[in-house]
């Protein structure tokens, strides 16, 4: 890949700087090249090109309107054998924290950009158009893109309309309900759309809607900051309706609202809720079967997390049951910001949660004092086997944890076969099948001459699930068990979100054993097919290709 990288930018110099990143999508490596730091993203699927190509339109595009900053796109390229690479300017990012204000200034900005644009021409006499193919850029009096655009791995079609209304229903929630309907058939969400439909012109009555370029899926994922400001970057750009981006600040509906309170007075003592108890309340609330299930694993996982005193974690209150189905889980509130300042005590603070069992072990042995298997008790004990107490889920997916005796048993049987045999089921895929058929007979070479104790972990540890206050590090949302303390590694090492001072802070405490990369590349796998399992078939490629190199 790097000889093909080399001549397509005409460098001679493509050195590998050891920033990896990427998301759900795509992976991403930075290279130094004689014309300046570049960042490639890579992906095998079919249609790769064409996202690709979707997201550099789409930053050219922002890029013009000189609101905002984005990463300069470079180019696209085709490799020998069916990858793609999108090389763009690397640009050195960190979490959005001191410049969200200055984000929302800027978003406002691009989104009146075009109004703007066309109310400056008309005072100019000048002719109006649809013009983003164009080098200079020009009034917008349409719905659409020049381009199609891919929101995750979905391509949206954005051919040009000329009201909203029509744009939004026809090339956005209806293609979305055409994959509901040819994938599960649901018939209470077809009716249920049939009415809805009808009724959409009737919400933007007296409403007038001036197209506006919108990023397209502006996620907590997609932006950033630098010390010059604000940045945006994997954009799924179209002209549209400027309210569109507020969806992604998750604003409670009052339905919500009505059944946490309803919750809390049946599930809690009231004298607590009329004291005006200083506990603010984070809500979830799940509308299905297995939500008590999934609750009680993340409860039971905060608890023994913060039993060892080492990392903070959201106190947990208590699992209510809500009337009519599904349940609510009530926490601590902590006011959180994106990791930033604490990135190397959250290494530091991880590792000594990792060696927490270890030297609890060692130091009961010089008391001559017994052991056995804790975590479930109210004094933390010794932990001498592989497993957790209770069932915990990673995504919505049940784990196992039953205890087992060896690490590579319990990885294998509850982690990489579980999420198998769900694949298994749900696809059939031959290739999947034989190739683990070869793999798992492999797997207990990867840990010859390692010794390994079992450690507390996360458990799912990426960097959606780890923040800052300002007294330190906070990590949440654990699916936790005792396992082998590289495992943690392999999730945050592959979406990007944590920067190198909490990997070097991290290994200064527990360093690299003989065979970490293999390993490493092995628990990954497990996090591919978790994801194929909850996304489908965008991570099929991922999957396999990593399969076919462990077993090199």
């Amino acid at each position: 890949m790097e000889d093909a990288l080399r001549r397509e930018l005409g460098t001679a110099v493509l050195r590998p700087t050891g920033h990896s990143g990427g998301g759900c999508i795509s992976q991403g490596q930075s290279y130094d090249t004689d014309r300046g730091r570049v960042y490639v993203k890579s992906n095998s699927k079919a249609e790769a090109r064409r996202m690709f190509e979707g997201e550099m339109a789409s930053l050219e595009a922002i890029l013009k309107t000189q609101t905002i900053k984005v990463p300069k796109p470079i180019k696209v390229i085709d490799l020998p054998g069916g990858n793609t690479l999108f090389v763009m300017e690397h640009l050195e990012m960190r979490g959005l924290n001191r410049h969200s204000a200055k984000l929302g200034t800027q978003l406002a900005d691009l989104h009146l950009h075009n109004q703007q644009l066309g109310e400056k021409l008309k005072k100019e006499e000048s002719t109006v158009g649809k013009g983003q193919g164009q080098m200079e850029v020009q009034f917008v009096d349409q719905f659409g893109f020049h381009t199609v655009t891919c929101c995750g791995y979905l391509p949206q079609v954005n051919d040009w309309q000329n009201d909203w209304v029509t744009f939004f229903a026809k090339q956005r929630i209806q293609p979305q309900m055409d994959m509901i309907e040819k994938n599960s058939g649901d018939r209470e969400a077809r009716e249920l759309w049939a009415q809805l439909q009808l009724k959409i012109p009737s919400l933007f009555c007296d409403v007038e809607i001036v197209p506006a370029l919108l990023h397209g899926d502006l996620w907590g994922g997609n932006v950033a900051e630098d010390d010059s400001g604000p940045i945006i970057f994997d954009p799924a750009s179209f002209y549209g309706h400027s309210e569109l981006v507020m969806i992604f600040q998750c604003k409670r509906t009052s339905s919500c609202r009505q059944q946490l309170n309803q919750g809390m007075e049946k599930g809690m003592n009231s004298s607590i809720l009329k004291a005006g108890c200083w506990w603010t309340l984070k809500e979830k609330l799940l509308q299905f079967y297995k939500a008590r299930k999934m609750f009680e694993g993340e409860m039971a996982s905060l608890e023994a997390i913060q039993k060892t005193n080492i990392v903070r974690v959201p106190q947990p209150i208590k699992i209510i049951d809500l009337p009519g189905g599904g349940a609510m889980f009530v926490v601590e509130y902590l006011k959180m910001k994106h990791l930033n300042k604490y990135s190397s005590k959250l290494g530091e603070q991880i590792a000594d949660l990792h060696l927490y069992n270890q030297k609890l072990g060692e130091k009961l042995r010089k008391e001559g004092n017994t052991i056995g298997k804790g975590a479930g008790h109210s004094e933390s004990q010794y932990v001498d086997k592989f497993g957790f107490h209770t069932a915990t889920c990673c995504g919505y997916i049940p784990q196992v944890n039953e205890w087992q005796s060896d690490w590579p048993s319990f990885f294998i049987r509850h982690r990489l076969q579980a999420q198998l045999d769900l694949i298994e089921k749900d696809y059939g895929d031959r290739e999947a099948r034989e190739l683990w058929s070869q793999l798992k007979l492999k797997i207990p070479e990867m840990f010859c001459d390692v010794e390994i104790v079992p450690a507390l972990l996360h458990g799912d540890l990426w960097a959606g699930n780890v923040a800052e206050d300002d007294s330190g590090p906070i990590i949440f949302d654990p699916a936790s068990f005792y396992g082998h303390s590289e495992f943690e590694l392999a999730i945050a090492g592959m979406f990007g979100g944590f920067s190198s001072s909490f990997f070097s802070a991290y290994h200064s405490k527990i360093p690299k054993a003989p065979g970490f990369e293999k390993r490493n590349k092995l628990y990954q796998l497990f996090n591919y097919i978790n994801h194929w399992n909850h996304f489908g078939t965008g991570y099929r490629g991922s999957t396999l290709n990593v399969m076919r190199k462990l077993l090199k």
